[in-house]
């Protein structure tokens, strides 16, 4: 790819964020986040709602994990062990 589009840079945030994208691939989308300021915004935006959810959803195990009790939690992993 010779000059990533504002359009393919979002379509590879996720692959970016997650070190997934290929070298030419990753070279394109840093070099077009150099010279595109709208796409580093969107980028930290991206960013920083994919960390935020993650935090959401490691607090709402965690109260769901603590509002349930213990004996119940064994009494289920008892009861799927002879499925």
């Amino acid at each position: 790819m010779d000059r990533m589009t504002c359009r393919a840079c979002a379509d590879f945030l996720a692959d970016y964020l997650n070190g997934e994208l290929a070298d030419d691939l990753r070279i394109s989308f840093e070099t077009h986040l150099d010279r595109c300021r709208n796409c580093r915004a969107y980028l930290d935006q991206y960013a920083a709602v994919i960390k935020a959810g993650k935090q959401a959803c490691k607090r709402e195990n965690q109260l769901a994990s603590e509002a349930m009790p213990e004996e119940l939690v064994q009494a289920i992993l008892e009861a799927n062990k002879d499925r």
